[in-house]
Order: structure tokens, then C-alpha cells, then sequence
């Protein structure tokens, strides 16, 4: 009997030491498992931040480019085609001046001009100094004013004094400048109004331009009403991802509303 007992009592803790070796063993094994996975997450996030650091970095280096690009672009139509062109209507004015009973003359002078006038808003499109909703909102008040010149029509501009700095592509204002021009040149053509006036606001995300005349007013379904560049505006409204209102009160009320979201550069 007395043999057995010290066996019994030496193979007990041996018992317990296997199974604490083997717990902590177990243990081991999870924590290597869990450093692994932890130090694959690191490297993982650091990585995805390299590229993404990476991708900003050429996009930025693309934008810069193509900035500088549209601005060289726009520095040679100004000096090349704009000096030149502007000789020609130096020109064309004299000669219809001088010789004002000949109509051929008339005509290329006012040709002339309206080309200048074009090649003047290319200028001003590929000119990225301008990027911005407050160089935007300029032009235009600026540009409609010079369509009432030579009218007797009443033109009252009301353009924010405070415009928030927005950064906006170049489509989206040049879209922008040409639905608002040809809603007002609309309005001098066809409204037969004594007064226009175009009304923008900023606020809540959008920017709202009211063009009202106290004209005739028109009836959308006619034909020749859409055929007057109606058309036009309704697509590049749609490519700013805005919205066209038609009213007839007291003449036409035509308004137009873009997101700002859509201006992000």
C-alpha cells in the first residue's frame, strides 16, 4: 500500500502541470492570432491612407495642370485672336460711320461685334481666375446690363451685395451665365415689356435667379415660343441638374433654380 501513495500523489500534479502547459499554450496561440490580425489592420489602413494620400496627390497635380492649361489657352485667344478681332471691329465701326447708306457695311459691323462679344465669353470660360460663384454672379449682372444698351426697355438688376466663396467648374458656369442670358435676350425680343428685372439669391444650397418682364406674356404650348431657344435653356438647366418655372403674371416670370452642389469644382 505505501508504494502506491507517493505514486498517486506525484502523478496528480504532474496531471495539472500538463493542463496548465497546455492552457497557457492555448493562449499563447490566440494572442499571436489576435497581433497578426491587428498588425494586417495597421498595415491595411496605412496603405489604403498611402494611396488615397497618393490619388489626392494626382488629382491635384491634374487639376493644377489643367488650371494652368485653360489659363495659357485663354492668355493667347486675349492677345492672338482678341487683339486682331478687335482691329477688325475698330475698323468695320469706321467704315459704317463713314459710309452708313451702304447696309453690306452695316451688317459686318454688326457681325464683327457679335463675334467679339463671343470670343469675349470664351475668353471669360477658360479664364479659371474666375472660378468662383462671385466672379460668376458679376459677369452676368454686368453682361445683362450691356444687352439693354441700345433698348428703351427698363432693366433693374438686384444681385446679392454678399456672395458666400463657392469654388465652381467651368461648365457649370458657363452653363449657368448662357441659360440666364438668353432667358433675359428672350425677354428683350419677344416680350414687348417696358421693364425687366432680374432678381438672385443665394441661400439654403441654392441659387435662384428671377427674370420678370411685364410684357405680353406667352403661352408655352406655342410652337414659336419653343422654337426661341427655350430649347437650349431646358438642356443646359438639365446638365446644372436644375429646375425651369414658367409663369404668366402681369407678363412672364421665369425661374430658375441650380444646387450649388452642382458648381463643385
Amino acid at each position: 500500500m505505501y508504494p502506491i501513495l507517493p505514486l498517486f500523489v506525484l502523478l496528480a500534479p504532474q496531471k495539472d502541470f500538463n493542463l496548465s502547459v497546455a492552457y497557457l499554450q492555448y493562449w499563447w496561440v490566440v494572442l499571436i492570432i489576435i497581433l497578426v490580425a491587428i498588425t494586417a489592420i495597421i498595415y491595411l489602413y496605412y496603405r489604403y491612407n498611402t494611396l488615397r494620400d497618393k490619388s489626392k496627390k494626382i488629382l491635384l497635380e491634374q487639376q493644377q495642370f489643367i488650371r494652368a492649361e485653360r489659363q495659357r489657352i485663354s492668355g493667347e485667344i486675349h492677345d492672338d485672336i482678341g487683339s486682331g478681332l478687335f482691329a477688325i471691329q475698330l475698323f468695320a465701326d469706321t467704315a459704317s460711320k463713314n459710309r452708313n447708306d451702304i447696309a453690306e457695311i452695316k451688317q459686318i459691323s454688326g457681325m464683327v461685334n457679335e463675334m467679339s462679344e463671343k470670343i469675349h465669353e470664351i475668353i471669360w470660360s477658360t479664364n479659371s481666375e474666375g472660378d468662383n460663384l462671385e466672379n460668376l454672379l458679376y459677369y452676368i449682372e454686368h453682361q445683362t446690363i450691356k444687352l439693354f444698351e441700345y433698348t428703351d426697355i427698363k432693366y433693374i438688376p438686384d444681385f446679392p451685395m454678399h456672395v458666400p466663396e463657392i469654388v465652381i467648374n467651368s461648365q457649370g458656369r458657363r452653363n449657368t451665365y448662357l441659360v440666364v442670358k438668353e432667358t433675359v435676350y428672350n425677354a428683350i425680343k419677344h416680350a414687348k415689356a417696358t421693364e425687366v428685372s432680374t432678381t438672385v439669391t443665394v441661400s439654403n444650397g441654392v441659387l435662384l435667379f428671377i427674370i420678370k418682364d411685364n410684357g405680353t406674356g406667352f403661352d408655352p404650348k406655342d410652337a414659336r415660343h419653343n422654337a426661341m431657344g427655350l430649347k437650349n435653356i431646358k438642356k443646359r438647366i438639365e446638365k446644372l441638374n436644375g429646375s425651369l418655372i414658367l409663369e404668366n403674371y402681369k407678363g412672364t416670370i421665369v425661374k430658375i433654380k441650380i444646387p450649388l452642389k452642382e458648381f463643385s469644382a
